[in-house]
């Protein structure tokens, strides 16, 4: 460990302070400048949007109604079977008396 302390001094005394430039505080305000003013530039995003929109609690339990009926419908579409065919229908035929009587 000793050794390993002896580097670590040697080059700590080598070690130059780092000065800032004359201008740097000029610098980084006209960094933060450019930032801010690309920034409102930048068209929003549906992100931004929403964002925006989701601490409101009416959009918000709107937005989850509305996606509430979308899954219900869509479940609902998907989970039925498809209707009788043809054949399973055919005592409904005009010629027959189920046929007859549903004219």
């Amino acid at each position: 460990m000793n050794n390993q302390d002896d580097q670590l001094h040697r080059l700590l005394q080598h070690w130059r302070d780092i000065e800032p430039s004359s201008n740097f505080e000029a610098q980084v305000w006209n960094r933060i400048k450019v930032g801010t003013d690309r920034r409102a530039v930048r068209p929003p995003s549906v992100a931004d949007w929403l964002r925006d929109l989701l601490p409101q609690p009416v959009f918000t339990l709107t937005a989850a109604t509305v996606a509430g009926v979308m899954i219900g419908l869509a479940s609902g579409l998907f989970s039925v079977p498809p209707g009788p065919s043809t054949e399973q229908l055919g005592f409904l035929a005009p010629h027959t008396l189920a046929g007859a009587l549903q004219r």
